[in-house]
């Protein structure tokens, strides 16, 4: 599911992060599931102390929201942001920010639709301090 979601990552890099978010005090998964107890998507959230954008900090940090194909367009991703809100709010974050890759056009989508405002389009770049 993590590879749907973040398509230009490598299994390497995925094994690393999940080790790290593992161990962290700063990240937050949880599996999705229906009445049955199938798993039917997951959520990674993160604090984020500055994020682009956002006035506040720390940021509440959506990382990754993943629904299987078969339990899309049937408001559970609307209905799972709601929840994901009401969560952040309890926690006492006051901005919830998240990003997509640049042709992921469906989340860009979906995401405007259900109130996010784009902030920024951007390129990223990172290198090794060796």
């Amino acid at each position: 599911m993590r590879e749907d979601v973040y398509r230009s990552l490598d299994d390497e890099f995925h094994e690393q992060e999940m080790k790290q978010i593992f161990v962290s005090d700063d990240w937050f998964c949880y599996f999705l599931e229906d009445g049955n107890n199938q798993i039917t998507g997951f959520v990674e959230l993160s604090s984020r102390n500055i994020v682009d954008g956002c006035l506040s900090s720390p940021v509440a940090y959506l990382e990754g929201l993943y629904l299987k194909k078969e339990y899309r367009g049937m408001g559970l991703g609307r209905e799972t942001v709601k929840t994901i809100k009401s969560w952040c709010k309890n926690k006492g974050f006051t901005e919830l920010a998240m990003d997509t890759e640049l042709t992921n056009i469906e989340a860009q989508k979906f995401f405007a639709a259900i109130g996010f405002h784009e902030t920024y389009r951007i390129v990223q770049f990172r290198t090794s301090i060796d």
